[in-house]
């Protein structure tokens, strides 16, 4: 076998094991794909309860976090989970309104709405305990029918971009541990994991 052959034979050998391990890297991305998918779904059932399509389901823990404080007298800093990053220093911990934007808008969307903030209060030892409920209406661009439950003066209200906000007044920031459920209700749907935005204010309403 001439010298020729030889490299034509290497060359060849080298574009089938190319072929084979572009062939297998399309399988793993297809697989990585599923796999990623699949993830998806179970992530986004594995914490509901009831039946998913039907109403009275519910999805727990679609935001959760840890607030320290918002400035004087304790300091700031140190939040964690969904306020990480979100907390501006107010210049103190008492009577802070906490702002939880919806990816419903009055201007777009016309569903139903439950949602029930809870958690623990530290520092003014109470309980937080909210319900918050409501519909999302763009026919008027407004909300209307709501229904709140809880001792932290709970309500919704839209912003000026018509973005559907949840609103609590906490009268202390001084370690607040937080979760927020919901359920699907009439024609609302049944919100995900990451479908809330938070911000801090000694306003009683925001802007997103």
């Amino acid at each position: 076998m001439s010298l020729t052959q030889d490299i034509a034979n290497v060359v060849q050998a080298a574009e089938n094991m190319t072929a084979t391990v572009t062939g297998r890297m399309g399988q793993i991305d297809q697989r990585m794909d599923a796999a990623e998918a699949e993830f998806d779904v179970w992530r986004n059932q594995k914490d509901v309860t009831g039946d998913i399509a039907v109403n009275g389901a519910m999805r727990l823990n679609i935001f959760q976090g840890f607030l320290h404080s918002t400035g004087a007298p304790y300091g700031f800093g140190g939040d964690s989970g969904g306020f990480a990053g979100k907390i501006d220093d107010l210049g103190t911990s008492s009577n802070v309104y906490l702002h939880f934007k919806t990816p419903m808008n009055i201007n777009t969307h016309s569903e139903m709405y439950w949602f029930n903030i809870r958690g623990y209060c530290y520092g003014a030892a109470k309980l937080i305990d909210e319900v918050i409920s409501g519909y999302c209406y763009a026919t008027s661009k407004s909300v209307i029918n709501k229904a709140n439950a809880g001792g932290m003066s709970p309500d919704s209200y839209s912003d000026a971009a018509g973005n559907v906000i949840l609103r609590i007044l906490v009268p202390n920031t001084y370690y607040n541990s937080v979760c927020i459920d919901t359920m699907r209700v009439g024609n609302g749907r049944l919100f995900n994991a990451g479908d809330l935005d938070v911000k801090v204010s000694l306003a009683d309403t925001v802007d997103f």
